[in-house]
């Protein structure tokens, strides 16, 4: 018995350790390649009344509230679920380059960085979404931070997916010439 618990007492203090020396900061980025220029998916990206019809953070369990301006830089919107509350802003918007956005989970004082890079390919745009930061939670943040792809990466990916069947679907503006 004194060996389990000695064991344990191990186990816990290489665990507390480990998440004190651990780095806490994380990286996630997905890409999609849709069939359009960046000026026409950059609609969908820079209006955050747009948001619905891809992200997949909306939902009935989530309530968002968009602010004004809904579009551009300043545009921001806030939410809050089961699991907290948040806030994003727009902080950098170009048609050609993409956009940038601060997050703000829970009140945190220090924002992550997010936002969607486009990479034109031929007559194809790769957009790029990720979000980077740090997770300021002692010990378990580093652990956080560690899994931070397998939590937002698949979604991400959700997001991006939806994004390209929304932007592909939108008649060209070729196919609307006479």
């Amino acid at each position: 018995m004194k060996t389990l618990l000695k064991l344990l007492l191990v186990v816990l203090l290489v665990v507390l350790v480990a998440g004190v020396i651990l780095p806490d900061e994380f990286d996630v980025r997905r890409s999609v390649r849709i069939s359009a220029t960046p000026e026409q998916i950059h609609p969908y990206l820079n209006d955050l009344t747009l948001w619905p019809l891809w992200s997949p953070f909306y939902g009935n369990e989530v309530r968002i509230s968009v602010g004004r301006p809904s579009a551009g830089v300043g545009a921001n919107q806030t939410w809050q679920d089961d699991t907290g509350s948040g806030e994003l802003r727009i902080v950098q918007s170009a048609p050609a380059v993409g956009i940038q956005y601060d997050l703000h989970f829970n009140g945190s004082p220090q924002p992550m960085q997010a936002g969607f890079r486009y990479r034109t390919q031929g007559n194809d745009t790769v957009v790029i979404w990720e979000m980077n930061g740090k997770m300021q939670i002692p010990v378990v943040g580093a652990y956080l931070a560690m899994m931070a792809d397998v939590m937002i990466g698949e979604q991400f990916q959700q997001g991006l997916e939806r994004l390209k069947r929304v932007v592909e679907q939108q008649p060209s503006q070729e196919s609307e010439r006479p």
